[in-house]
């Protein structure tokens, strides 16, 4: 049995077999689009060489170019692809930091247009995540105002939304989308407890048990009633139908004691809580232990 079958293969020993082929400016790196798999960036192409490691590991030991393949693309870096839409779009898109203006949205599909599909859209946008998602171009979104199209024309106005996401990124409270593809795969197991709010909220079955009529609720315009009950510090909104009140109603009249159960699924988050869909409830007279 070989060494390659025997020993994990990992990042560090392609680089380190890839560097002993082609010298020291070479990578490898595994990417998610284009073709999901191993990419050997040298100089400024990169070239697909396996769909997983020990493939990319095989293809660098035997040192030989896989013959043309319409399957294994070549395809642009983006650093490189940047360069190129700065030289043929120079109204829009620039080098110089300090001339960069927010972009016309959806410009990649007039860019590819213009170029006649000479580049993959793919390259294109890789490109343009870099240039959007740099420092000077959030700090000019932030500031709001006009986007600009391919020649240079003020064309749209900057979102709120858009405007407020580019604040975000600049305080830290969002990272760039450029830096977050080079962070390492998280481990399956949270490192922190998330808060409620963070949580993706399932489908599961809850009961909620009321003794007295909620004094704060209100109704609404096709009659049906909204009220919201503090569950064990839970905030638990819950709208019902006007018979199904009514019958709340006159529990509170007829029986001396009584307890409602409310069934529902736990459903969209509100303000220290959430809400409670599709609610059914069972009344039941209460009597006093003896």
């Amino acid at each position: 049995m070989t060494t390659t079958e025997t020993k994990r293969i990992t990042k560090t020993t392609l680089n380190q077999l890839a560097k002993s082929i082609y010298g020291t400016d070479v990578y490898c790196e595994h990417i998610r689009s284009i073709r999901r798999g191993w990419y050997l960036y040298n100089a400024d192409k990169m070239t697909f060489i396996g769909t997983n490691a020990t493939e990319a590991f095989g293809y660098l030991e035997s040192k030989q170019v896989p013959e043309p393949d319409t399957s294994a693309p070549i395809a642009i870096i983006p650093d490189k692809m940047l360069d190129i839409l700065a030289e043929k779009f120079p109204n829009c898109i620039f080098k110089d930091i300090t001339k960069i203006r927010p972009l016309q949205r959806y410009i990649h599909k007039k860019i590819y247009t213009i170029l006649d599909k000479e580049y993959s859209k793919e390259e294109i946008l890789s490109a343009l995540v870099l240039y959007t998602q740099s420092i000077a171009y959030c700090e000019q979104l932030a500031k709001g105002g006009d986007r600009f199209n391919l020649e240079g024309d003020p064309c749209e106005t900057v979102s709120q939304l858009h405007q407020s996401d580019a604040q975000a990124r600049l305080i830290g409270e969002k990272s760039m989308r450029s830096e977050k593809q080079k962070k390492i795969k998280p481990s399956k197991e949270p490192s922190v407890i998330p808060e409620l709010d963070d949580l993706i909220v399932g489908k599961m079955e809850v009961c909620v048990k009321i003794s007295e009529l909620p004094a704060d609720s209100k109704t609404l315009r096709n009659g049906w009633e909204e009220f919201i009950i503090n569950a064990n510090g839970q905030m638990v909104k819950i709208t019902i139908r006007p018979r199904t009140w009514k019958k709340l109603q006159t529990a509170l009249h007829e029986f001396p004691m009584w307890v409602a159960h409310i069934r529902g699924k736990r459903g969209n988050h509100i303000k220290g809580g959430f809400e409670l869909l599709t609610p059914g409830i069972q009344i039941f007279e209460k009597h006093p232990k003896v």
